[in-house]
Formats: structure tokens, sequence, C-alpha cells
């Protein structure tokens, strides 16, 4: 059950109506505070299967996915962002990985440039082969960065990707706060916070587009009966 279809209660009600569907909607659908966040009834709570966990500290594995096109029998080359370009060094092997024919073909990385005229940020990455590859000829690469040391981690579910970047739902008493944050490193399980969050902080896993939703119908003009600004 989403949050929007809790949310369609009608504000053109006598007063003794709208009281009644208050109290109702206490019982089954969130709230929203400006300053404080959204609640939720413990009802709307079970129905989407929210779930609240702790901040904590974890050594995580970068992986990071490549794709690159055959420049020459011997270069290859694909775009990464500035910061990803930070985790990989010179010389390090790259196993390159082609679809169509099924093959492998190691590679080591031989340069990390800007783009110029790229998107804000963007570089590019070269690597250097045997003479096998066929210009034009598409391959790709996933790498694996191993962490030296624990990391303010999150599960990746807990993790809001907006236009206006990356926030989480922290606990605020009975409100759930967005608050934005700042990202590292990031696997499949967790991702890395480097700004935003402190160990034992608490996040909601899941489900933060849920609370996003119902946050943007008050924001937006959908404004609900159970809005407590």
């Amino acid at each position: 059950m989403g949050v929007m279809a809790l949310l369609g209660t009608s504000c053109h009600k006598s007063d003794a109506a709208a009281a009644q569907t208050e109290e109702k909607a206490a019982e089954n659908a969130a709230r929203f505070k400006t300053g404080e966040g959204v609640s939720l009834s413990p009802e709307m709570k079970k129905a989407i299967g929210f779930k609240v966990v702790e901040v904590g500290e974890d050594k995580i594995n970068d992986a990071i996915s490549l794709n690159f096109t055959a420049i020459s029998a011997t270069q290859a080359r694909g775009t990464i962002s500035s910061e990803r370009a930070k985790l990989i060094k010179l010389g390090m092997e790259i196993l390159l990985v082609s679809e169509a024919p099924d093959s492998t073909v190691k590679s080591h990385l031989s340069g990390v440039e800007k783009i110029l005229f790229g998107t804000p940020g963007d570089c590019e990455v070269i690597v250097t082969t045997k003479p096998i590859l066929h210009p034009g000829s598409s391959w790709k690469a996933n790498l694996e960065i191993p962490s030296s040391s624990a990391v303010t981690v999150i599960p990746v579910s807990a993790l809001l990707k907006t236009a206006e970047g990356h926030f989480v739902y922290t606990v605020n008493g009975q409100f759930y706060l967005r608050s934005p944050v700042k990202t590292g490193s990031r696997n499949d399980v967790f991702v890395e916070i480097t700004d935003g969050l402190y160990s034992g902080d608490q996040v909601v896993a899941t489900p933060v587009m849920s609370l996003w939703l119902a946050e943007l119908q008050v924001l937006r003009g959908g404004k609900s009966c159970t809005c407590g600004q």
C-alpha cells in the first residue's frame, strides 16, 4: 500500500466531519511538519514495511563498473567520475569482458584524463592491452577496491537520490527528517557516508521513497488534511 493512497483525505468537509476525518487519519495516514519532517502512524508503518536502522561502521569495498570502447588494437577508453577516479591507480590490472563474442582480455590502467568538454567532474580512463582488440568494440569491467579502514555506512536502501542531491531520513523524535549527506564508496549492500551522519545515528532504511512522496505532496501543493503545518 503506497503513502500517496493513504494521503487522499479531502479538506472540504464540515468541522464535525473534519474532526472525525482527522481522528481516523491519525490511525492510518502520514503527517508532515516543516522543520520536523514526516510522521507515520503504527498502521501505516506496518502497511509499507517501515524499518529504522542504526548508522554503523564497517570496511566497505568500493564496486566500480566501467564501460570501455576500443580505439585501437591495444587501447580502450571509458569514463568515470572524478571521485571514483581517485580510487584507481596507474598500472592496476583490469579485466575487460565482452558480451559479443563472449571473451575476456587482461589490460592495465595506463592513464586517467579529465574530460575538458564533458560532464563536470568526469574523467576518461585509458587501458592498454596486447594487440587483440577490434577498434569500436565494446567492453565492460568491474573493479573492487578494498577498503583500508572502517567508515560510516548505511544500507543502500536508506539513501534517497533526488535532483537536489543525496538524502537520508533521520529519526527526529516522532518524526523523520530528510537530511542531506555526502557519499563515498559503495557496494551492493552499503554506502559510505562522508558527511552528514555519525555512527549511532538512526535512519529510515525503508521505504524512503514513500516518505519522499508524502513530503512532496505537501511541498508541491497536494496538501492533505493530515498535514500538521
